[in-house]
Formats: structure tokens, C-alpha cells, sequence
């Protein structure tokens, strides 16, 4: 069973706690960037308690960089949210997104902050691995043995953490949201920004919650509400109607497949009455074949339609299942699955301890009986915190967030993880909104480098500007030349 987490935790750090002279740290540090050379910035470290309603008990380290301001910095520091759970804040601004944060930084400091439990901010120990395969390969995966698979592999990983001591309670949304009011006291400024992304943007909502008075502006890039851990399976089904238009009229796609609905039913059927058994391409020569049903072609396209690299690939792999080619569709299928075994501590306990309110429980539960994906959406999460004795935030934490914080949403009409409909039902609490969304951008860094104007609008808002929202067209669908496996 879960544990409720204690109602105190919902209010303030102020109101529990006399913090006493903040402990920040500052050293220099070199941003080393993938494609845009080494940038001067600081690295930053402030102990906060392990359990905020326990300010004398043991402590944690928290990691930041600060890129300071290129020139007089007008606006309050932007504090940066990674995504996941599980992301690191510095680590995403070395890549493709880095002339976002660029951007950004001619303003305002950006604080970029490694979460508790994530990158250099003392994540646990991963699980220790077992030398036996979880998955069956004789036969065919239905949802109700993989998730009791599941569940033993969670309870497995969960007992060798107690084991090493693991503070499991530690990694919660509420813990990361009193820690970010105690980097912001030990920056030593009235007000900061917020800038989350995915997972980022479920902390922000948390610390906009418990200290309004504190945030000046929040950036939402694919939103996740404080009730939307679960996933909303017709929207997914949307999403695959949306792609299967694009296929339809796009010639390169036309070439794999002119109707994906009509492809991927009937795979599903095939594969419910005579699963395929293959090689994984790439297993050793002695491993034995792979029996592959219907439940794995649900989590391969669950997974697929998060980002259009990957959801531009669905006619091309459809089309060749139609046609007697499994090559493609088994390479993912034994990626998902690797994936789903692997669990680490802090975005396990982040997720369960979020969870769904008993409404949006019954929806999903509702949905995914009429949803072409039926379980797999949301697969392993409807059951996987069950007796794991995990803490849960209750519903008070998942009800809706009102605000006057000002606030710009940005969201991708192809985002399979955080769909725009996510932002819609969230933007409802908050009087002072903007929703920029782009079409045809995934999930990822779509959200990101699908227009130059994205890096302008932020850099102008966290400035302090109005900006417009309203949609942009992106044309980021597309068939690559030579698809990874052909």
C-alpha cells in the first residue's frame, strides 16, 4: 500500500521552517556544449533537509549551474526544470537546445538545476542487475503477466534500495518544491522564474502552488498537469488519426503505406491469432527466437508517437509488417521492452507518488477499453505502485492550480506524451496565459528547435514582455531516407 504523505507538506517551507543563513557555494565551471564550445558559468551547491518538514534532519545536496546574464541582467533568474522524472537541468543545456537557453540568458541569469536524485545532485545507486531475463520468449506477452512481471522486478529494485539505505520517501514532487524556494533564498532574490519542460512542468506547477508570491513567470513546454501522470488513451488514438492523415497525403509515406489505421488494426489482429516469432536483430546466435503478440505492438506504438522522429516512422515499420517484413517492428519491440525493465529510484517514487485521482483513474480505465492501445499507454503505471509502500501525495496535491503568475505554454500538436489538450485543461486556472502551439512538433526537443521564434518568445517573456501566443506551422513529419534498421 502506499503511504499518504503528511498535509503540512503542501505549505510553505516559511511556515515550518526558520532557514538560517542560506549555505550556497559558488565555484567557477565550463559549460562544455555539443556543437556551440565551452561556455564560463558557476557552479552551484545549497544543502537542503532530505525531508522539509524535518529542517534539522539529515540534508542532500543540491547541484546547479548559474550562466550569468550577457549583459545587466533585468529580469529575475530563470531557474531551469528538467524533465523525466529523472533529467538533468545542466546536462540539457549542452545539445541542440542550447540557442534557447542563449536566448534566455541576455536577460535574466538561468539557473540550471539538477533536481534532487538526478545528475550531479546525489541520484541513488541504479538497481543492481540480475543475471536472469524477465521477459518470457516462448510465448507471447499479454498486459496482465507483463505487468505482474512488472511489479516483482519494482518490488525487487525497491527492497535492494532499502537495503543500501535508500531514503525512497526523499524523491517527491513536494520535496523538489520546497527545494526550489531554498535555491531561490539562497540565490538571495525576491523573485525567480520558472521554466519547466514535461515532467519540469509538474515541479513548476507544485512551486507555483506553494509560493506564488515568490515566481515571477512560468514557461510550460509540454505540459503535465498535477493530474495527469496517467495518460489520456483517446487522445493517443487522436494523435494516431492525426498521423494517419499526414500518410495519406504525404507522397514519401504513400510509398510504406496509404491507410495506417486499416495497417495497424489488422497487425493487431494477426498478431492476437498467430504471434510472430523472430530473431532480434543483433541477439547472440544461441538465443532462442522471440514470440511477439499483439501487447508488443501496443507498446511499440505507444512509445513511437511521443516524437515525430520516431512517430514519422510508424507508416514505414506498419507497411513492412503488412508485407511480411518484422525486422523493423522486433528491433523496437525488444527496445521497449529493455527499456521497461529498467527502473531507477528517483523517477520511480516521483511518478507513483503523483499518481491519478480516482476520477482520472476511472477515465483511463473507461478510455482504454475503446482505445486502439488498450493498456499499453499507460503500462506499467495504473498498478505498479500497489504494495510498494511508496509515499502518495494525495489528491489535494492533484487538484487543479489557480494563478495570476503570468505564464506561456507551449505545446506540440503531434506530442504523444504531453498533448495539447493537457495545456488547455491546466491554462483554465491561470488568468494571465498565453499558449503558443506548434504544429506538427512532437514531444522532445521539437518543443525546442522546431522555429527560431520559440527561442525569441521566451527570451522576450521571461524579459518581462507580452507575448503573442496563437500557432505555428512547423513540417516536421517526414520519412527519413534510410530509416534506422532497414
Amino acid at each position: 500500500m502506499a503511504i499518504s504523505a503528511s498535509a503540512t507538506m503542501t505549505r510553505p517551507v516559511s511556515a515550518q521552517r526558520s532557514p538560517s543563513t542560506p549555505n550556497l557555494t559558488l565555484e567557477p565551471f565550463t559549460l562544455a556544449t555539443r556543437g556551440h564550445g565551452e561556455v564560463p558559468a558557476e557552479l552551484g551547491s545549497v544543502n537542503v533537509p532530505r525531508h522539509h518538514e524535518d529542517p534539522t534532519g539529515p540534508s542532500m545536496v543540491l547541484r546547479f549551474v548559474r550562466l550569468k546574464a550577457v549583459g545587466v541582467a533585468t529580469a529575475p533568474p530563470v531557474v531551469y526544470l528538467a524533465g523525466g522524472p529523472g533529467g538533468s537541468g545542466i546536462d540539457a543545456a549542452r545539445g541542440v537546445r542550447w540557442p534557447v537557453f542563449d536566448a534566455v540568458r541576455q536577460h535574466a541569469d538561468v539557473i540550471l538545476l539538477d533536481q534532487r536524485g538526478t545528475g550531479r545532485s546525489e541520484p541513488p545507486p541504479p538497481c543492481p542487475g540480475t543475471s536472469q531475463p524477465i521477459w518470457p520468449v516462448v510465448r507471447a506477452l499479454g498486459p496482465s503477466e507483463a505487468a505482474t512481471i512488472m511489479k516483482a522486478e519494482a518490488a525487487r529494485c525497491v527492497n535492494a534500495w532499502r537495503k543500501q539505505g535508500v531514503d525512497l520517501a526523499a524523491y517527491t514532487t513536494i520535496q523538489s518544491a520546497h527545494d526550489v524556494e531554498l535555491v531561490r533564498q539562497a540565490l538571495g532574490v525576491p523573485q525567480i522564474s520558472l521554466w519547466g519542460m514535461s515532467y519540469g512542468t509538474h515541479l513548476a506547477l507544485a512551486v507555483v502552488r506553494a509560493y506564488p508570491a515568490q515566481v515571477a513567470r512560468v514557461v510550460l513546454m509540454g505540459t503535465e498537469g498535477p493530474d495527469h501522470t496517467l495518460k489520456s488513451p483517446l487522445e493517443a488514438d487522436r494523435l494516431i488519426d492525426r498521423l494517419h492523415r499526414w500518410a495519406g497525403r504525404d507522397r514519401a509515406a504513400q510509398v510504406h503505406t496509404r491507410d495506417l489505421w486499416f495497417v495497424l488494426r489488422r497487425a493487431l489482429e494477426r498478431l492476437e491469432s498467430a504471434p510472430l516469432v523472430v530473431r532480434i536483430p543483433g541477439a547472440p546466435m544461441e538465443a532462442p527466437p522471440v514470440h511477439l503478440g499483439t501487447f508488443d505492438l501496443q507498446l511499440v506504438v505507444a512509445a513511437m508517437i511521443g516524437r515525430t522522429q520516431t512517430s514519422s516512422l510508424l507508416p514505414v515499420m506498419l507497411g513492412a509488417l503488412h508485407r511480411g517484413d518484422p525486422s523493423l517492428f522486433a528491433q523496437f519491440a525488444w527496445q521497449v521492452r529493455s527499456q521497461l525493465a529498467r527502473f531507477s529510484a528517483m523517477p520511480l517514487v516521483m511518478d507513483v507518488a503523483s499518481g491519478a485521482s480516482p476520477a482520472r483513474r476511472t477515465a483511463v480505465l473507461r478510455d482504454q477499453q475503446q482505445s486502439v492501445l488498450g493498456e499499453a499507454l499507460n503500462f506499467p503505471w495504473l498498478t505498479l505502485g500497489e504494495d510498494l509502500g511508496l509515499p502518495d501525495l494525495g489528491d489535494g496535491f492533484r487538484a487543479p492550480v489557480t494563478s495570476d503568475v503570468p505564464a506561456l505554454f507551449v505545446s506540440g500538436t503531434m506530442d504523444g506524451r504531453t498533448p495539447v489538450s493537457n495545456a488547455r485543461e491546466v491554462m483554465q486556472g491561470f488568468r494571465n496565459a498565453r499558449h503558443l502551439i506548434l504544429d506538427q512538433a512532437g514531444h522532445d526537443d521539437d518543443l525546442w528547435t522546431s522555429s527560431a521564434t520559440i527561442a525569441q518568445r521566451l527570451s522576450r517573456f521571461f524579459a518581462g514582455e507580452s507575448v503573442r501566443g496563437g500557432t505555428l506551422r512547423t513540417k516536421l513529419l517526414r520519412i527519413p531516407a534510410r530509416p534506422p534498421g532497414a
